[in-house]
């Protein structure tokens, strides 16, 4: 959906592999920005995949990261989405990342930052798939 000149767009994208090519699918669209909305899904895939994790968010303008959605897995320790944040930074050091752990944080954050001509993209397979409902229904 569209709110306020922002495009919003949830993709079931929740490996390196997948992020990289919803990412470079927006880049053939003639936004502004791309700004990638990135909840990590399981914390045996985050940890196993933390490096190949680091370059599949090349072409977010911004990119921001959750805590891992752990599903039916219980928590790891030293296992969470700053995880990524870190592989991201060591490999793209000017790469503009926010890390807000909590969902509750997203939408407010969003209001903040999104601008006209923006793609919102909302990537994961956890509960983050319902935050561009939340965002193009707000008053």
């Amino acid at each position: 959906g569209e709110r306020d000149g922002v495009t919003f767009v949830d993709d079931y994208a929740h490996n390196p592999g997948k992020v990289k090519a919803v990412l470079q699918a927006a880049a053939a669209g003639a936004w502004g920005r791309a700004v990638c909305v990135f909840q990590p899904h399981l914390y045996s895939r985050t940890a196993d995949l933390a490096g190949e994790f680091g370059d599949a968010f090349v072409g977010a303008d911004l990119l921001v990261l959750t805590d891992v959605y752990g599903a039916r897995e219980a928590p790891r320790p030293g296992v969470t989405g700053k995880l990524l944040v870190d592989s991201v930074l060591d490999r793209h050091p000017r790469q503009r990342v926010a890390y807000l752990p909590v969902r509750s944080e997203l939408a407010p954050y969003l209001r903040r930052v999104l601008r006209p001509g923006d793609l919102c993209l909302t990537l994961g397979a956890g509960d983050l798939t319902s935050l561009p409902d939340e965002m193009l229904a707000e008053p």
